[in-house]
């Protein structure tokens, strides 16, 4: 397995080569390695995903702490490949944030990012939002960046006041931000094209990478990689795809169970049984135990 660090220096050699980061919304091990078996430069753990994953219920503000790093610390161990941590608010003040910090960065993130919404915080397309006074967030990205050990870990800052205050102090809050240290910013919740572009603009040749975030049925409209890029964008965030894409895949195949009694009528959307065992890597699995002279009655 490539080890935290080297994965941390790999997500900063790719944005320094200009390589665009597409970074799927990800909320489990198996997520994760499906992933990386399509070929994707990043991962993204969200909070919209993993409350959605683990509790059945909305992003709220629900999950704690100690649940997001445990989550995000078994996607970390089953991929080779950087992985973008949600710190939410860090869960408190700026000491909060300091701990939240170590503990994904122990948990293994590439990157983490921190958002100054009130806590309780909700989804950042959702609404009834409201955010804390961008001095106190700006101090919260300096008590993160003072907390690394390893100084590869980026931070990036998000702000959700483009609904609250609207875009100008959305600029305006970015800047700060960026002042504080986050190497990268995530400005939430765009109302349309004209703004993406103008934050672009706003921060070219600065040396401080953009992240998108593009939810189906968001505030955002949709945006293509390929245009994003074009821009000056260094990634996007598909937050919520793979979810769901998963929950109607389900819903759909559940109730072809129950009103059929049998798989048939989708089993040529299935992995066969050989195929999935050695996605998950029962091929090492079985390996390990010969070179251990592992046997089972």
């Amino acid at each position: 397995m490539t080890t935290a660090h080297q994965k941390r220096l790999d997500f900063r050699a790719n944005l320094a080569a200009g390589k665009f980061m597409i970074a799927p919304g990800i909320y489990d091990a198996l997520s994760a390695k499906a992933a990386q078996a399509s070929g994707l430069p990043c991962l993204a753990m969200g909070g919209y995903a993993i409350s959605a994953s683990r509790l059945g219920q909305p992003d709220a503000g629900l999950l704690s702490l100690t649940e997001m790093a445990t989550a995000l610390k078994q996607i970390c161990d089953a991929t080779d490949i950087p992985v973008i941590g949600d710190g939410d608010t860090g869960y408190g003040n700026a000491l909060n944030v300091i701990r939240t910090e170590q503990e994904y960065e122990k948990a293994g993130a590439s990157c983490i990012f921190f958002e100054d919404q009130v806590w309780p915080k909700r989804c950042g397309h959702m609404d009834g939002k409201q955010v804390i006074a961008a001095e106190e967030h700006a101090q919260k990205i300096r008590a993160a960046c003072d907390a690394r050990e390893d100084k590869a870990t980026l931070i990036m800052a998000r702000t959700d006041t483009r609904t609250v205050n609207g875009i100008e102090d959305a600029i305006r809050r970015s800047h700060l931000y960026a002042e504080a240290g986050a190497e990268l910013l995530f400005i939430e919740a765009l109302r349309d094209r004209d703004e993406v572009e103008r934050l672009a603009k706003e921060f070219e040749g600065t040396g401080i990478y953009l992240f998108a975030n593009m939810i189906e049925g968001g505030k955002t409209p949709i945006i293509p990689a390929s245009d994003l890029k074009a821009m000056g964008y260094a990634g996007v965030f598909w937050s919520c795809a793979s979810l769901y894409l998963v929950t109607k895949t389900l819903v759909e195949n559940f109730t072809c169970l129950n009103q059929e009694g049998t798989s048939d009528s989708f089993a040529d959307q299935l992995l066969p049984f050989a195929e999935f065992n050695r996605f998950i890597g029962l091929d090492r699995y079985k390996a390990l135990e010969k070179q251990y002279g592992v046997t089972h009655g």
